[in-house]
């Protein structure tokens, strides 16, 4: 008999924690979020994996870049979450985390900016980072 409520038990667990992934899932933005000086912090926060994209309109390699940052932000849906800072409206944010050049691509787990990556790069090399620091 306690074996049987064992076994409801542990089902009971797995039900509800993969109901509670699916509830966090239908939270994570399936698209980039636009964000500010003001919302920064609350938006790494809010997520426990995120990647910033730090960009400009005028810059060339960050036009190149942004269709990668939708389809990643599509693909991970729901284990990483996406944000576009436009760092010539948000210097604050650019100036604290030193950035120079564009795109930089910030990576925060937990709150707390953890890694870049700066330039244009392959969409490999981004879900490699994502994959070694986030998930």
């Amino acid at each position: 008999m306690d074996e049987l409520e064992d076994l409801k038990r542990k089902k009971m667990f797995e039900l509800m924690k993969k109901a509670a992934e699916q509830e966090a899932k239908k939270n994570y933005p399936s698209k980039p979020v636009e964000v500010t000086d003001a919302t920064f912090y609350d938006f790494i926060s809010q997520y426990p994996a995120a990647v910033i994209d730090c960009w400009a309109p005028w810059c060339g390699p960050c036009r190149m870049i942004s269709p990668v940052i939708e389809e990643l932000s599509s693909d991970y849906a729901g284990k990483v979450v996406f944000g576009k800072l436009n760092v010539d409206e948000n210097p604050t944010i650019a100036s604290e985390y030193g950035i120079m050049s564009i795109p930089t691509l910030l990576f925060a787990r937990k709150g707390e900016v953890v890694d870049r990556l700066i330039g244009a790069v392959p969409r490999q090399i981004i879900e490699a980072k994502i994959k070694q620091i986030l998930i």
